[in-house]
């Protein structure tokens, strides 16, 4: 029996986000599974193959260039307490809460900060509640605020299902 979960990977436009919102209905409804968003970006190819992998991407100081979201809804002893948790790795380099802030994306009232880090990211929980639409119009706000390379509008969604 294998282990490895089912994704599916698909592309997106914003303001068109009705297919991501279904699936975090989806997994919130399951309390299992998440999604990762990252925006679609330009890269010059000489910048591409200065990229760091493996440890010394991990481990080394570079930060990449764009922000990765995750959506993770309440695990399911959790569901009527707590929304869901949105997590940006951020290229920034310090805490983004003020950045965000001066950006016009605020974290929303209500939101619970839960860690604001120079190199973890920032992770925020949703009130129990909160519509699938504003999570993610809020984590691409947030994502292209935090973004330092010139991004296509496009964004990618990786959906890892229950």
């Amino acid at each position: 029996m294998s282990s490895r979960r089912e994704s599916k990977t698909f592309d997106f436009n914003p303001p068109d986000i009705n297919v991501v919102a279904g699936y975090l209905q989806v997994v919130s409804e399951a309390a299992d599974g998440w999604i990762n968003l990252m925006p679609g970006v330009e890269i010059d190819e000489r910048e591409r193959t200065n990229v760091p992998t493996g440890l010394f991407a991990l481990f080394g100081t570079k930060h990449p260039p764009v922000t990765m979201i995750t959506l993770m809804p309440a695990k399911a002893n959790r569901q009527e307490f707590d929304g869901v948790t949105i997590g940006l790795l951020h290229p920034i380099g310090s805490k983004v809460v003020p950045i965000l802030a001066e950006a016009d994306t605020p974290v929303p009232s209500g939101w619970v900060v839960r860690q604001d880090h120079n190199r973890r990211g920032l992770v925020v929980r949703s009130p129990l509640g909160t519509s699938e639409r504003a999570i993610i119009s809020w984590s691409i706000s947030a994502g292209t605020a935090l973004c330092r390379e010139k991004m296509t509008g496009e964004w990618q969604a990786v959906v890892y299902l229950p």
